[in-house]
């Protein structure tokens, strides 16, 4: 029996399944032969189909890659052998998280390269529930990886993707599928509503509560946009060109940086203390300012190049990182990095704009969840450029199917 494998479906699972997330039961070693040969076939995918990749885009790419590689390899010395293997890999993946996505939707559609991510990463999130619920609620440290994938905020971050992917595909419309999958979609809502509510719920069981502000937010925003619009039309339309600007998305990414600066001010304020104080979070925000009181020495003393991907100078002072996406990513790349990062945001929020209306809004929402989640953690990584190049496609894909021109 001749089994075909479609390459472009195949491409992006190796890319989520083996590039993005690590099985904790795994070995190192034997994980890094994983990563590596997903890392190999993903490049050989790249290089026979780079004709799909704008010019420009593809320099961006290349540029924001090479800033975390030029402060890896300078720090290497500080960092040691093994984190500046960690930094190079990265460099890779980078330009493997967008150019993989974007070649893959081109040849095969958005559609067709959600289900595939929706399908493949379902192989990690049933085994990730159960091992939640093996551990139990009262597990001694969950931001450890005690979980399948890791610990509670891999398990968490994987929830909103898969919210997203199911957000997509359950909004597509009959012009982009067969009119028997609509069917089966809304033949299947009870099913839907049900895992809104597993994700939820797991959230909240884990005590992931950054997570679970995020699928909130996302929720909250597709019912208004999905079963409100008509009563809002015009506000509604009016916010969503809002906050689809490129330049509202990339100023939302620089915003997030400054709560490092006005979060002990945010603390005092009596409301907010309040409820942070009956949820028991008190102290870890409390943690939290004290170390953005001193990230400001820290970067100072390489502001250009920072201290390499997976650098621990904030840990060998006062914490476990800067709990900030914008510090993190300028501690790690300094201002060079930054700066190119939030020039690719622009530009990937600006090709995703050409989209406006359809179902591909569903990461938009995503991308603005990881941006919110970043004023206290560190989410801008693989998953939010991930996401970035998959909303980037989309308005690509809807600028041709009008016939325009790709760039």
């Amino acid at each position: 029996m001749n089994i075909k494998v479609d390459i472009d479906l195949a491409a992006v699972q190796i890319m989520w399944l083996f590039l993005m997330m690590k099985i904790t039961l795994v070995g190192q070693s034997v994980w890094m032969i994983f990563e590596l040969t997903g890392c190999m076939l993903c490049t050989i995918y790249v290089i026979t189909n780079i004709k799909y990749v704008p010019r420009n885009a593809l320099m961006l790419v290349i540029a924001l890659a090479m800033s975390y590689l030029v402060s890896t390899l300078v720090n290497r010395e500080y960092n040691g052998p093994w984190i500046t293997y960690t930094g190079v890999e990265f460099t890779w993946k980078i330009i493997l998280y967008f150019t993989v996505s974007w070649i893959a939707i081109k040849k095969r559609g958005s559609n067709n390269i959600a289900k595939a991510s929706w399908n493949c990463l379902m192989l990690y999130w049933v085994p990730s529930i159960i091992t939640v619920f093996a551990q139990g609620r009262n597990v001694i440290d969950n931001a450890n990886n005690v979980y399948f994938i890791g610990n509670k905020f891999n398990v968490a971050y994987l929830n909103v993707v898969m919210l997203c992917l199911l957000l997509f595909l359950n909004n597509e419309r009959k012009e982009y599928c067969s009119r028997s999958f609509v069917l089966k979609i809304n033949s299947k809502k009870i099913g839907v509503f049900l895992f809104y509510t597993i994700i939820v719920s797991i959230d909240y069981y884990m005590k992931a509560y950054t997570g679970l502000f995020m699928i909130l937010f996302i929720l909250i925003l597709a019912i208004l946009s999905r079963y409100l619009q008509f009563r809002i039309a015009k506000k509604w339309s009016g916010f969503l060109n809002f906050i689809g600007k490129p330049l509202i998305v990339t100023i939302s990414v620089v915003a997030s940086g400054l709560v490092a600066i006005i979060l002990e001010a945010i603390m005092n304020i009596p409301t907010i203390g309040a409820y942070l104080a009956s949820i028991g979070k008190t102290g870890n925000i409390l943690s939290r300012t004290l170390i953005y009181k001193n990230l400001a020495e820290i970067i100072e003393r390489k502001p250009l190049i920072g201290y390499g991907y997976g650098s621990a100078i904030v840990s060998r002072y006062f914490g476990p990182n800067a709990q900030n996406g914008l510090a993190q990513v300028m501690i790690y790349t300094g201002i060079l990095g930054t700066f190119l990062m939030l020039l690719i945001t622009f530009y990937c929020c600006k090709a995703g704009g050409q989209s406006k209306g359809s179902q591909s809004v569903a990461f938009l929402y995503a991308i603005y969840a990881f941006i919110l989640s970043a004023t206290v953690e560190i989410t801008y990584g693989g998953t939010f450029f991930i996401l970035l190049a998959f909303y980037c496609a989309c308005g690509w894909e809807k600028k041709l199917n009008r016939g325009d021109m790709y760039e």
